[in-house]
């Protein structure tokens, strides 16, 4: 067996490594690249194989850094099977639909996303898929509703791509297992130079108690898939534990709307099932101009949840510019920014928001940011995951800034695990 590294080499996004069976040619996520410019040029490089030439395709999670190429790899000839889990299959659906909304139709288009999802073919955790003599299968890895990591075993050799793991303490989902013993870990490195701080549950009731007691509007930058619904958990389990405080809420995504009923379908397979269901049953959402024509005019204490969670576009647009000249208004940042995004800038200061270059809105309000919030695992919960079995492996680290994959390799290389970081377009035989 060969493995060829393609994506998440030197990023955070753009997921993509190829396995070469004996016979057969598989595919571990198709993501796309996100960020600055220059990032998101790597998805216009051509790949090292023809699509045409992919057996299947495996993918991990549903968000678009896992899932965003795989319209692309349809346009030109791929017609193999993609397999994932159900829930993941239901959440693919949605973001690729917003993707291909905003995607140049050369790109890749709506189209092109229909016939993708024609060639998924969902398997659960555990199910074994055999492809000649090599064995496929998944097993939970947190993160967000349905994500994987995947162990393929041939012959004598196993190989484990983790996914995205999620964290140990996550409020939403269940601890992920540990790295069964492998051969070879290829492994996600997003916090791999960091410890999380703070507390969830604190940091949100700070924010919620001031926007209730104070009377202030709070808006929320949340990502559609996965945040919004764990933030709408728990705020519905802080109302009904404090209801003195519990103020209206409107959710304004429609993505994030469909999402909901996705985590709403399959809320059994949270920790939480009966109150993320009660917490995304019966939102108000704005769907209509009426509807925003109205709440635009309103005073706090009101509660907005909209995305995108970097400030990179969408809806959320429409409120910072409403309510910028509100001296009391608080805009809640719960996680990661990235490099090179609005969001990133407000959390360092900056209160001048562009738009294609333009600027958008002055903001005036406050600003409060949390990492607490990450649905990835920590550098801590990393290593655990991977150490525990696998004193002999070999570790690829992917997906990560280059500090974090560089303090990560240290971390396991301590411990004599065997941690390199690959090159894009290197690979290595099994």
């Amino acid at each position: 067996m060969k493995i060829t590294f393609w994506g998440a080499t030197d990023e955070v996004t753009g997921s993509m490594t190829f396995l070469d069976l004996p016979e057969k040619r598989i595919m571990v996520d198709a993501g796309l690249a996100q960020g600055l410019p220059e990032v998101e040029a790597l998805n216009l490089i051509k790949l090292p194989f023809p699509a045409s030439s992919i057996h299947s395709i495996f993918i991990t999670h549903a968000h678009l850094d896992h899932s965003g190429y795989l319209p692309r790899l349809v346009k030109q000839g791929y017609r193999g099977q993609i397999y994932c889990t159900p829930a993941t299959a239901k959440l693919i659906k949605i973001i690729l639909l917003d993707s291909a909304s905003l995607m140049d139709e050369n790109y890749y288009s709506e189209k092109d996303v229909q016939a993708t999802l024609h060639m998924i073919k969902t398997v659960d955790w555990d199910q074994k898929i055999t492809i000649d003599d090599t064995v496929f299968h998944y097993q939970a890895a947190g993160h967000i509703l349905g994500a994987s990591s995947l162990i393929i075993k041939h012959h004598d050799k196993k190989i484990v791509f983790s996914g995205d793991l999620g964290r140990h303490d996550d409020p939403l989902f269940p601890q992920p297992p540990f790295c069964p013993k492998a051969d070879v870990v290829i492994m996600e490195s997003t916090y791999g130079s960091k410890r999380r701080m703070g507390s969830i549950e604190k940091e949100l009731a700070t924010f919620l108690i001031k926007i209730s007691r104070e009377a202030r509007v709070g808006i929320v930058a949340s990502f559609a898939v996965a945040r919004a619904q764990m933030l709408l958990t728990l705020i519905h389990d802080f109302f009904e534990r404090h209801p003195e405080d519990k103020i209206k809420i409107y959710i304004d995504s429609p993505m994030m709307k469909e999402a909901n009923q996705v985590y709403k379908q399959y809320a059994h397979l949270t920790t939480k099932p009966q109150k993320v269901f009660e917490a995304l049953d019966n939102l108000e959402a704005i769907d209509f101009q009426r509807q925003w024509d109205s709440i635009k005019k309103k005073k706090g204490p009101l509660l907005i949840i909209s995305s995108s969670g970097m400030l990179t576009g969408g809806r959320i647009w429409r409120h910072l510019q409403n309510w910028q000249h509100d001296k009391e208004a608080v805009l809640f940042l719960p996680g990661y920014q990235g490099v090179g995004t609005p969001g990133r800038a407000m959390a360092q200061g900056e209160r001048t928001l562009y738009r294609d270059n333009e600027e958008t809105a002055v903001w005036s309000g406050e600003v409060l940011t949390s990492e607490a919030f990450s649905s990835h695992a920590d550098q801590e919960e990393l290593i655990n995951w991977v150490a525990k079995e696998n004193q002999s492996s070999r570790v690829f680290l992917l997906h990560g800034e280059k500090v974090s994959k560089d303090t990560l390799k240290e971390k396991l290389r301590n411990i004599l695990l065997d941690a390199q970081i690959p090159e894009r377009g290197a690979t290595i035989d099994i």
